[in-house]
C-alpha cells in the first residue's frame, strides 16, 4: 500500500478514530490500514472499549438551550476553520504538483496520504490526545465526585430519618413506662399489706360515696369517689386529712361525667394520727382551711 498510511501514521490516529474525531478522509485511510493490520485492529478495539467505559462513567445531564447554542456555534466555527485549512493545504499541494517535473504526466492528482499536513498533524496528535484524555479524566472525576456526594447526602438523610424514628419510639416507650409505673403505684396503694380502707358515705338520696386507701408504710393516700355531682361553676371539691390538731389539704378535684374521681396524695402520718377524712365544696382555687360543712366524711375507726 504505497499510497496508503504507514503503520506508524495509522497508530497515531487510532485514538482519534476511537473518539470519532477524524474527518471522512482520515477515517477511511485509518480503517483501510486497520483492515490489514492485526496489531492496529486489537489496539483500536481496546481504545473503543475504553472510550465506551469513559462515556458510561458519567451520568448524562440535559443541556440547557443556551449551552446547546454555544456548542453549535463552536462546532460551526470549527467546521469553517477546517474547510479553510483544507483549502490552503490543497492549494499548496496543487502548486507543488504543478512545479514538479512529473506534474505534466499526471492528469489526475491524488491527495498524498503522507503529505506535509499529515506529517505535521501526526507530530501534534500525541499532545492533542493527551489533552483530550486529560479532559475526559477530569470530567469523569467530577462526575464520580458528584455521584459520591449525592450518595453521601442520601445516606445522611436516611440516617437522620432513622434517628428521628428512634427518638419518637423512645418517647413513646418512656410514656408507656410512666403509665405502667403509675398503675403499679396505684395497685400497691390499694392492695398493700398495710393499707387501711375507710368507706365514706352520705345521707344524700343520690348516695355519693367513696373509699380512702391509706398506705401507712409509704404515706400514700388514694381516694376513689362514686356518684359525685359536678360542682357548681367557680367551685371545686377538696379532700382533707383531719388530725386531732389540724385539717390537712390532700388536693382539689372534680368528678368525670359518670361521677367518678380519683385523688392521690402523699403525706406521712403515724398510724394513730388520723382522726377522719372529709370532702368539702370550696372555691375553684381551693382553700387553706374548710369553708363549708363536709358532704362526705369518715372517721378513722370506720372501714
Amino acid at each position: 500500500m504505497s499510497d496508503g498510511m504507514t503503520h506508524e501514521q495509522a497508530t497515531e490516529e487510532l485514538e482519534g478514530l476511537a473518539l470519532d474525531a477524524l474527518d471522512a478522509f482520515e477515517r477511511g485511510a485509518v480503517l483501510a490500514h486497520v483492515a490489514g493490520c492485526e496489531a492496529c485492529k486489537s489496539e483500536l478495539a481496546l481504545l473503543q472499549q475504553t472510550t465506551a467505559y469513559l462515556a458510561s462513567a458519567v451520568a448524562p445531564v440535559p443541556m440547557s438551550p443556551a449551552q446547546r447554542g454555544r456548542l453549535r456555534a463552536r462546532l460551526l466555527a470549527r467546521a469553517v476553520a477546517d474547510r479553510g485549512a483544507e483549502s490552503v493545504a490543497s492549494g499548496m499541494d496543487a502548486h507543488a504538483l504543478a512545479s514538479s517535473p512529473t506534474s505534466a504526466s499526471s492528469s489526475s492528482a491524488v491527495r498524498p496520504i503522507g503529505s506535509a499536513r499529515s506529517i505535521a498533524k501526526g507530530r501534534m496528535s500525541g499532545s492533542r490526545w493527551l489533552a483530550i484524555a486529560a479532559s475526559v479524566i477530569a470530567v469523569v472525576s467530577v462526575g464520580a465526585l458528584m455521584q459520591v456526594r449525592g450518595e453521601r447526602d442520601e445516606l445522611r438523610s436516611v440516617m437522620q430519618t432513622a434517628a428521628a424514628e428512634r427518638g419518637a419510639r423512645a418517647v413513646a416507650l418512656d410514656s408507656l413506662r410512666a403509665v405502667l409505673t403509675d398503675r403499679e403505684r396505684l395497685i400497691t396503694n390499694l392492695t398493700g399489706d398495710q393499707v387501711a380502707v375507710m368507706s365514706v358515705g352520705s345521707s344524700d338520696i343520690r348516695l355519693p360515696s367513696g373509699r380512702m386507701f391509706w398506705d401507712q408504710q409509704h404515706g400514700a393516700w388514694t381516694f376513689v369517689g362514686h356518684h359525685l355531682r359536678a360542682p357548681k361553676s367557680g367551685r371545686t371539691y377538696q379532700l382533707w386529712l383531719v388530725t386531732p390538731t389540724a385539717k390537712i389539704s390532700a388536693g382539689t378535684f372534680s368528678p368525670d361525667a359518670a361521677g367518678r374521681a380519683i385523688v392521690r396524695a402523699s403525706y406521712v402520718l403515724p398510724k394513730d394520727g388520723l382522726a377522719a377524712i372529709a370532702v368539702t365544696d370550696e372555691p375553684s382555687a381551693g382553700s387553706a382551711q374548710p369553708t363549708t360543712e363536709p358532704f362526705l366524711v369518715a372517721t378513722s375507726g370506720e372501714r
